[in-house]
């Protein structure tokens, strides 16, 4: 009788480990599926009993438990209109027993929402009516918060009271107690960035300006500059709002290098569109520092090499 080799055997071994990984492997995958299944089931069910309890349980609300459902409406991603009406009504009934933050919370939540719908005009307007001259008595982070809702509404001329509100807030307030998340600190931006001009001293606004004035905006960009180099930047439309503050207000120092840096490595990386931040590098004229004039260059060269390698020439 012949003998088989060692080999074969060794062989069928692995075979056999082979089947049984794989068939381990399709079954914890199996399990994994069907887990994640049978919880986004239970979750939605309990979505739709919270729904139903709110629904019957608002009416009677107080102005505390109204706060509470409404930013748990929002973090529960809940979509439900009819709720939102019965909560404007519930608003109507106890509009007195708010305070600011409350207001601004359940707004807020309303313009975060699911249900968000820009044609509710007796809500958004209620809000609106309700949170009239309370700016001064706002945080910033409360300031920041409503500045999403005037945008989110497209109600200009809030955005233009918050925004001023908020520069207000930053200009007497010490930069080292104001801790911004990247959302927040876009928001500023943004409110920055879209401020009609600039003097050629980077002055916020008009020229004609009074040392007073000059003063407080050169607060704000120092303020806004320690904030960029603070906050870590992780998506680019922040990173590039982030340069564009800085080219349009002429800030060549620091916080101007390590942004570009950054620049450089998402574009060595290929996480960002080079020509988005050729577009953004026209608006430098001039800049007086070396060393951000050396990192202007190298950002330049890094575009240049990425679009020659892209072209294949």
């Amino acid at each position: 009788m012949l003998k088989k080799p060692k080999t074969f055997y060794l062989n069928s071994a692995l075979l056999l480990s082979k089947r049984i990984g794989h068939s381990a492997s399709g079954k914890i995958q199996y399990s994994s599926h069907v887990h994640q299944k049978y919880e986004r089931i239970k979750y939605t069910e309990e979505v739709y009993n919270m729904e139903d309890t709110y629904i019957r349980r608002v009416s009677k609300m107080n102005n505390t438990a109204l706060t509470y459902t409404c930013e748990d409406i929002n973090r529960k991603r809940m979509k439900n209109e009819y709720l939102w009406k019965l909560i404007y009504d519930r608003i109507k009934e106890i509009r007195n027993s708010f305070s600011v933050n409350e207001l601004v919370v359940m707004f807020h939540a309303y313009c975060n929402s699911k249900s968000f719908d820009g044609n509710f005009i007796l809500l958004i307007n209620l809000f609106w009516t309700l949170l009239e001259n309370k700016l001064n008595n706002m945080d910033y982070i409360s300031l920041i918060a409503l500045y999403f809702c005037a945008e989110k509404t497209e109600n200009v001329k809030k955005m233009n009271e918050v925004g001023s509100s908020l520069l207000n807030h930053i200009i007497v307030n010490d930069c080292e107690e104001i801790k911004l998340t990247e959302k927040g600190l876009s928001i500023i931006l943004k409110i920055l960035c879209n401020t009609s001009g600039s003097s050629s001293n980077g002055n916020i606004g008009s020229n004609n300006v009074s040392n007073d004035n000059k003063t407080a905006d050169e607060k704000i960009l120092a303020h806004i500059s320690k904030f960029i180099q603070r906050v870590d930047m992780k998506e680019i439309k922040n990173i590039m709002l982030s340069l564009h503050f800085l080219l349009k207000y002429k800030i060549f120092d620091e916080p101007f290098v390590v942004l570009l840096k950054k620049v450089q490595s998402l574009l060595i990386f290929k996480n960002i569109n080079p020509h988005l931040v050729l577009k953004c590098l026209s608006l430098l004229k001039t800049i007086n520092n070396p060393t951000a004039m050396q990192e202007v260059k190298s950002t330049l060269s890094i575009i240049y090499l990425s679009c020659y390698i892209s072209s294949g020439t």
